[in-house]
């Protein structure tokens, strides 16, 4: 089968998902395969929100009954939705209900900016300026220091449509505005960022995590991959 090192299970929030699979299968080395269950995410209110961290626990039965490795919760504020505290309990009843590890988008992501050593995270989105505070909220919660955030002002609807020169854009304006960051967070992993990362980390001199790159190292080394891969930046380097 085409997923002989690890099949890993990823519930993925928008109804309709795109960068996800197309980035995944960039990084991945062969025999890692993707399995995809979506949700419901269109336009990111708490209704949506809500219903889909319901769906994401019967997706995660599903994935399991298919027979993946690990499970990835996705969304970070789905996560989240019922506070920082619950992210332990929700991966750990998860696991005892369907027997399959599993994990969350935000717990991949802190993960990687801990292991990369980040200490003042610059942040860099898709959303509009409405959705900074969510973002800090998250540096301030685990312990990193602030150093900016700026957003590219898109909707949920138009992330597969952002140019791959948006990360670079924002990424050269937050180090310009933010000399002091260490490190630059791109969080989202429904945007197109991969290509990204390898030259803002040389041009700017600073480390950079994506979601999507912090999820899929965080699931490799989950599942016993320990490859060091080229071209998406320290994080699959180094760690």
């Amino acid at each position: 089968m085409y997923g002989y090192r690890a099949r890993i299970g990823y519930t993925s929030p928008p109804a309709a998902t795109e960068v996800v699979p197309y980035e995944f299968y960039m990084i991945v080395p062969k025999g890692i395969t993707l399995v995809l269950h979506t949700l419901a995410i269109v336009e990111m209110n708490k209704e949506e929100i809500d219903r889909s961290y319901e769906m994401s626990l019967r997706a995660a039965r599903d994935l399991a009954l298919a027979g993946v490795n690990l499970v990835v919760l996705g969304g970070v504020p789905i996560n989240l939705s019922r506070g920082f505290d619950n992210v332990n309990a929700l991966i750990s009843d998860t696991e005892a209900k369907i027997g399959v590890p599993v994990t969350t988008s935000i717990t991949a992501q802190i993960d990687a900016l801990q292991n990369v050593g980040a200490r003042h995270i610059a942040v860099g989105h898709p959303f509009s300026p409405q959705h900074d505070q969510m973002f800090l909220d998250y540096i301030d919660h685990y312990g990193f220091e602030r150093a900016g955030t700026k957003g590219a002002d898109r909707t949920a609807v138009e992330l597969g449509q952002i140019p791959t020169d948006t990360a670079l854009a924002l990424g050269h304006a937050l180090k310009r505005e933010n000399p002091q960051a260490d490190t630059l967070w791109l969080p989202c992993p429904h945007w197109a960022v991969a290509e990204a990362i390898d030259p803002l980390e040389k041009e700017l001199g600073m480390t950079v995590v994506t979601a999507l790159q912090a999820i899929v190292w965080h699931a490799l080394r989950r599942c016993g991959v320990d490859d060091r891969i080229e071209g998406f930046g320290r994080l699959f380097r180094e760690f």
